[in-house]
């Protein structure tokens, strides 16, 4: 009995996972996707945790003898996972990634086991196909709201990203990674059923492919249609094949494809941005690879330590500061910069296996041809088309990383091994012998185990979502300057997440904001437990340097005040002593942060301010001079593989850099040279009134002393 309900409870709890994975989106969290990623993390592990209840109730672990050969690869990258943990500098970041790792393995091992027989297949359809109709109807609903009829889209979201839409996934380009693993099974199961209603939801499917705007999405629908129709016509045809299926199938195929590859090269044309992107990111990653190229630096590090790495092109190309780049648009790329030549070898040869898996179930159940096995024979035409489309997909764009991609690929895996488990039980070659059951006593000790075990981690990763729940608050809390609620509220998120580094970082920057007594010290403190975390955070180091600039002024002021009451001379040298340390300290920020991010023109106002107050007039100007000349550094190796005078996209800001350098002459009395900056600041921004002002006084002065 307990038997049968563990049974139902995984099979419907992994169709159920699946259909909210797709669905499902929460607006009042920080991450409009952070409710699928809760799905994902409390469901996957309940759905695990039910499964191993199950084999413990059994007493029956021959499943793992049978397909020993198809398992052992998945083990290995399990295993990857596990020693890239071990490994890992950075302990919290890597649980994350570990932790999903651990989820995906464990669908496998679900899927593989329990659904081998067409009743529980057929659940999992069910279930998928209704997530399917559902986001594209409302994909639909957003093309309409954009198009026809504006408000029809009533959620807040609408049209965060123009014409381009996103269903319920938050992004169209993981819309679109869903879009194109369900594409080629829908139509695979249209064709086995014959199924009208299969036939327009397929047709739904292609629109929204279509009006997602995602290159990577066309690229990756694109390989899977080819590789549906090469299996189909030329392996499940093969015996109906003539002259007018051929021409006619041809033209199908050549008509989709060049559209959507039409579009591709349109687009990138239109958008060569979002190409040489991805090209500098590639780079940086393939120097960060060769750092630790054999085991890598840790699974689900490659966020914390990019930053150092990123080529500064990226930050004329975004034209933003504070935003992070958590992956490199490129699965392999990430996967080898983490777990180095080891992890890369063991993730290629898994999925070269389930390639040959895949295409040797499609060959033994086209031979066969029963009418019971049609299902599975469609089935893993369309899971074998699918799993290359997300390998081409996942090949320029970040998408696997998000859980609700990644559970996709993870199961058309599933479903390839499932199916070639099932031939293996038609064709009966091995006969295992059944593993005796386990002593009732051990039994129930080993669940309880379980358990308690997942019961942990359950509550573990659900404490998450309360963390992203609480996030906007804290924003707000700090947008109306209620600071101490701020603070409090970060607090609390640390608590319940103690991996998220925004927290930290807007925890420091309100610390800094509120600036009563004791607060230089906690943003200070902050600092240090965020770059443990995440070395190099965003801004965090140019904030840190604004921070100890801070804390010059107030050091001056009390070292004035102390004067003035005519305090000892070891207070006043104490003060001293204090306004040393913050002006290094402020210093070293500074210039860490013009290493990570040599074009923001704010370090380089704020640390030729600095010196400048100092009297060290002579590195102001150096640093100055440093920013306006910069972009030239970019025309040379190693930053010359793709050459743009990069200045253009910032004439305003390079403008008002000469403005900074011209006040500093001016204070100088070069007067000449003050007038010299002026007229440059002039040249690349005409319309600069500070500058047109400056020259006009200075003429003015000039003409006034020559009379």
């Amino acid at each position: 009995m307990l038997r049968t309900k563990l049974q139902q409870i995984v099979v419907y709890g992994m169709s159920v996972l699946y259909f909210f994975m797709a669905i499902s989106f929460y607006l009042g969290t920080y991450d409009s996707a952070q409710i699928k990623i809760t799905i994902f993390h409390v469901g996957g592990i309940f759905v695990i945790m039910s499964w191993l209840l199950l084999k413990l109730e059994e007493g029956n672990l021959s499943f793992l003898k049978k397909n020993s050969i198809y398992l052992l690869p998945l083990i290995l990258f399990l295993c990857s996972g596990v020693v890239s943990l071990m490994c890992s500098p950075f302990k919290l970041a890597s649980l994350n990634d570990f932790i999903r790792r651990f989820i995906y393995s464990g669908i496998v091992f679900v899927l593989i086991d329990q659904f081998s027989d067409d009743k529980s297949l057929s659940k999992l359809k069910s279930w998928l196909l209704a997530a399917t109709a559902i986001v594209c109807f409302y994909g639909i609903l957003q093309i309409l709201d954009y198009y026809v009829m504006p408000g029809l889209d009533l959620f807040m979201w609408r049209q965060a990203f123009g014409d381009r839409i996103m269903s319920t996934f938050g992004n169209p380009n993981f819309f679109g990674d869903f879009l194109i693993v369900m594409s080629p099974i829908v139509l695979a199961l249209c064709i086995c059923q014959k199924n009208v209603f299969l036939f327009f939801l397929w047709l739904m499917i292609v629109l929204c492919v279509y009006n997602t705007v995602s290159k990577g999405a066309w690229l990756g629908f694109t390989a899977g249609l080819f590789i549906f129709s090469i299996i189909y016509i030329f392996v499940l045809l093969r015996n109906k094949l003539n002259k007018k299926i051929i021409i006619i199938s041809s033209i199908c195929l050549l008509g989709l494809v060049s559209i959507f590859g039409f579009g591709t090269y349109r687009k990138t044309l239109e958008r060569t941005d979002s190409a040489s992107f991805r090209i500098f990111t590639w780079l940086s990653t393939w120097e960060m690879i060769n750092t630790h190229p054999i085991l890598g630096t840790g699974i689900g590090t490659f966020y914390v330590t990019y930053p150092a790495w990123r080529r500064p092109q990226i930050f004329f190309i975004e034209d933003k500061h504070n935003t992070e780049s958590d992956h490199p648009e490129n699965e392999y790329l990430e996967i080898w910069y983490e777990e180095g030549i080891v992890g890369i070898s063991i993730f290629l040869t898994f999925v070269i296996l389930i390639l040959i898996v895949g295409y040797k179930n499609i060959m033994f159940l086209r031979l066969r041809k029963m009418p019971k096995e049609r299902f599975l024979l469609y089935l893993q035409l369309g899971v074998t088309s699918a799993f290359v489309a997300q390998l081409v997909h996942d090949s320029v764009c970040v998408s696997l990383r998000f859980v609700s991609s990644g559970v996709m690929l993870w199961l058309v895996i599933g479903l390839t091994l499932t199916i070639a488990a099932r031939i293996r039980i038609l064709n009966e070659e091995i006969n295992f012998n059944e593993i005796n059951a386990l002593k009732k006593s051990i039994k129930i000790l080993l669940q309880v185990i379980v358990i308690i075990i997942f019961s942990v981690a359950i509550i573990f990763t659900s404490r998450f979502f309360i963390a992203d729940y609480l996030h906007p608050k804290a924003i707000a809390f700090s947008k109306v300057s209620n600071l101490t609620s701020a603070i409090a509220t970060y607090d609390k998120i640390n608590k319940y997440n103690p991996s998220f580094p925004m927290s930290m970082y807007f925890k420091a920057n309100a610390y800094i904001e509120r600036w009563k007594a004791g607060d230089p010290l906690k943003a200070e403190q902050t600092f240090i437990n965020l770059w443990t975390l995440a070395p190099n955070y965003v801004q965090s180091k140019y904030i840190a340097g604004t921070m100890y600039e801070k804390g010059i002024r107030a050091h001056i002021n009390l070292l004035n005040e102390y004067k003035s009451l005519g305090k000892s001379q070891d207070i006043i040298d104490s003060q001293q002593k204090e306004i040393a340390r913050a002006f290094i300290n402020a210093e070293k920020y500074y210039k860490q942060y013009i290493e990570i991010d040599p074009i923001y023109s704010l370090t380089y106002y704020a640390l030729a301010s600095l010196y400048a107050k100092a009297g060290k007039f002579d590195e102001a100007e150096r640093i100055l001079k440093a920013h306006l000349e910069y972009p030239k550094n970019l025309q040379a190796p190693p930053h010359n593989f793709w050459i743009e005078d990069w200045s253009q996209r910032r004439k305003t800001e390079y403008s008002e850099t000469y403005i900074h350098l011209a006040n500093l002459y001016k204070y100088l009395g070069k007067l000449n040279d003050a007038r010299k900056a002026y007229k440059q600041a002039l040249d690349l921004n005409p319309f600069n009134i500070n500058a047109k002002l400056a020259i006009s006084e200075l003429d003015n002065n000039l003409n006034h002393n020559n009379k």
